[in-house]
């Protein structure tokens, strides 16, 4: 098997042989793009939803992007045309572009360290939130301008277990980049996700303190009594079940050292920073927002279940039932406003095409 990461890094290099000048038809505008873009974000949302409640990890947006490719076109080879030509076309745009710049980052073009996966989540949540679940999420345009406030009530509840201090600088920051009443979105987006990184970088620095101080002997190797001691001393809220399948991952690597602590302890969300509140309890304030959803959604949902069956079977119709059934969880959480409104508003625009 060819591990994805070599897979890609073969995508990203044919893409550099390919001149579009010589190749018009594979050209595209740079509307094009950014219209690709928006419709590839909306569509990163909703796949993370349905990962998220199949307990599968989330992809990489280049992941992402052949699998999409790959229930586009059916073919391998033709997904993989289409990825030479998307990057090839993002590497046009990069340089005068600050959305397709930041697409590019997220796809490992031009960087000398991948962007995690968890920076795409940041930032789509971030998205989804400050543009209200719009579909597609953003425009066809640069420039975009979106609520100073708004922007700086997602900031805050992004950074919501970053200590005091440190969420005042980043929310006194962010104010900076106000003009008046609005602030330019994606200059937002990537100021939010540089944060977030400054905060992990932070984070794995804690946990390599931690290591050393829990490495009693010293000797370079976690021991099991080391680590659990260590736990006793955090006070950590997993369960032993969930410190014991930790360190048995770790084991795997036989010498429990620094660097495999580290990328476990991230994996399982242990002594690191995490992104928005410690609970996502639903707010008060959504409770009218999910009622006039609920009426919304019950005035087409008929329709939109004879449909299903008329589309039984086909590729079409599955993925439309996958997002209606996620709509349905959203509806019921209550929790996430903004991404049951953008979940409804994708099944309608599927529904009405």
């Amino acid at each position: 098997a060819i591990p994805y990461v070599s897979f890609w890094a073969g995508i990203l290099k044919n893409s550099e042989q390919l001149t579009l000048s010589d190749h018009p038809g594979l050209q595209m505008s740079k509307q094009q793009v950014l219209e690709f873009i928006g419709k590839i974000y909306t569509e990163k949302i909703l796949v993370d939803e349905v990962d998220d409640r199949a307990h599968m990890a989330r992809q990489s947006l280049p992941e992402f992007l052949y699998d999409y490719h790959l229930e586009l076109l059916s073919e391998p080879m033709l997904a993989e045309e289409a990825l030479i030509n998307i990057v090839a076309n993002a590497r046009l745009y990069m340089d005068v572009s600050s959305r397709v710049k930041m697409f590019c980052r997220f796809l490992s073009i031009n960087v000398e360290k991948p962007l995690p996966v968890e920076a795409l989540s940041v930032f789509l949540l971030a998205l989804v939130k400050i543009q209200n679940g719009e579909v597609p999420l953003l425009p066809d345009h640069d420039g975009l301008n979106c609520d100073a406030e708004k922007a700086l009530r997602v900031i805050e509840y992004a950074f919501a277990q970053a200590p005091y201090v440190t969420r005042s600088k980043i929310l006194l920051e962010a104010e900076k980049r106000c003009i008046g009443r609005h602030v330019d979105l994606d200059s937002l987006l990537l100021f939010m996700v540089d944060q977030w990184l400054g905060e992990s970088a932070r984070s794995e620095e804690r946990l390599r303190a931690l290591f050393v101080a829990s490495d009693v002997d010293g000797d370079g190797n976690l021991t099991l009594t080391e680590f659990t001691n260590m736990v006793r001393h955090v006070n950590s809220r997993k369960t032993h079940r969930e410190l014991l399948r930790m360190y048995a991952e770790m084991t795997l690597n036989k010498t429990v050292d620094c660097n495999t602590f580290v990328r476990v302890c991230r994996k399982f969300s242990f002594f690191t920073f995490l992104f928005g509140p410690v609970n996502r309890k639903a707010e008060r304030d959504n409770s009218e927002v999910f009622e006039v959803l609920q009426a919304e959604w019950a005035k087409v949902e008929d329709m939109v279940h004879e449909l299903l069956i008329v589309l039984e079977g086909s590729a079409v119709g599955m993925k439309l039932e996958q997002h209606v059934l996620t709509l349905k969880m959203l509806l019921a959480d209550q929790r996430e406003a903004e991404a049951a409104w953008h979940c409804y508003r994708k099944v309608i625009s599927e529904f009405t095409s």
